[in-house]
């Protein structure tokens, strides 16, 4: 009986274990996932590419009279206003040409005025016939010449007041000035010495290039003022500053598909500098009141994008519609998932159907 009683129970046992096993078999315990819930909102598409800062203005500074440089009158580096003296070339030359021309003047006036007054007092003698009408004729024509010469004079004084004025050499523009060219003491050259640039950096510009296939993007956005940029250091680790687009070339680069662009930047910090290179992030376009999600919860399969979305703890594949990517967020056209939650770095076990348990991403 006892013996009976034990090989029933160890059936039955056997039995609960053979059922135990069976049921794990078609029942896997829930696979752990990271999950989010589909946020509505707005998308910035960005684009990222090299690009260089510039000055937004740029004077090359080249004298226009020759003479021995006297003075020099600023520091390389340093920050300029417009107006302000820079350079002083000997003046001695362009005075005393300005004397002379006076001289000339006055000479010349003194001439015209004789001239004038024979005209006056041949002119009741002609009446009389006291004098001839050549006689009267060439008088007037002396005059004329007198008075002729009287403008040409005052041109040239003109001119060399103009010389005179150049010998001293003021900043056409504000900005900064680069490295001096030359010291005081050396012989300069009229349009040719190249003394000094100065450029202006506030506000500054930067150029970029994209692909063609932006050009109706940049275009928009230069037409409605909407473009906006971010300049970043040449690593991409820190902001330095933020601009609008300005212009666009007029030409497509055939040979890279390329079209340049332009953004300006306050600059008032001085952050940026002529010549430096950084990394530019443009907003090609803002996608309003879409689904938003990460860009590791967005699946690719044979018929297009998917995301696992989490209905009564099982992993549903649910297919969406791309719109666009910034960095690590996606958005896709799926209204209806806004609010529902979706798995996250989707493990490579996972398929559909199967049971999940849903851990918040961070």
């Amino acid at each position: 009986m006892d013996m009976r009683i034990r090989f029933l129970l160890l059936a039955i046992v056997g039995l609960a274990l053979a059922g135990c096993g069976h049921q794990a078999k078609h029942h896997p315990p829930p696979i752990v996932v990271s999950s989010t819930v589909v946020q509505r909102g707005d998308l910035p598409l960005k684009v990222q590419t090299l690009g260089q800062a510039q000055a937004s203005h740029a004077v090359t500074i080249v004298p226009q009279v020759s003479g021995i440089l006297q003075k020099v009158a600023i520091h390389s580096g340093e920050q300029v206003q417009k107006g302000q003296l820079l350079f002083v070339i000997d003046p001695s030359t362009a005075a005393a040409q300005v004397a002379q021309d006076e001289a000339n003047l006055q000479g010349e006036k003194a001439q015209e005025r004789y001239e004038r007054e024979q005209v006056e007092a041949y002119q009741p003698l002609l009446k009389k016939d006291y004098v001839t009408r050549q006689t009267f004729e060439q008088a007037q024509s002396q005059a004329q010449s007198a008075a002729a010469s009287i403008a040409a004079d005052r041109a040239a004084l003109r001119a060399a007041e103009i010389n005179l004025r150049h010998t001293q050499i003021t900043a056409p523009i504000g900005g900064v000035a680069g490295l001096l060219q030359i010291r005081s003491g050396n012989l300069v050259t009229a349009n040719s010495t190249q003394l000094l640039t100065i450029e202006r950096t506030q506000p500054m510009y930067v150029q970029f290039s994209l692909p063609e296939k932006y050009l109706g993007d940049l275009r928009r956005s230069l037409a409605t003022g909407s473009g906006k940029v971010q300049i970043w250091d040449e690593n991409h680790q820190k902001i330095l500053a933020t601009g609008v687009l300005r212009a666009i070339d007029d030409t497509v680069n055939t040979a890279s598909a390329t079209v340049t662009a332009q953004a300006m930047v306050p600059n008032q910090d001085q952050t940026l500098w002529p010549g430096e290179y950084v990394q530019v992030e443009y907003i090609a376009r803002i996608l309003h009141d879409v689904a938003v999600i990460p860009a590791t919860a967005l699946q690719q399969g044979i018929s297009g994008p998917y995301v696992y979305h989490i209905v009564d703890g099982k992993a549903q594949m649910q297919p969406v519609e791309f719109l666009g990517q910034d960095e690590n967020r996606v958005a896709v056209h799926a209204k209806h998932l806004i609010g529902e939650q979706i798995v996250v770095g989707a493990p490579a076990r996972l398929h559909p159907g199967m049971t999940v348990t849903a851990l918040s991403a961070q």
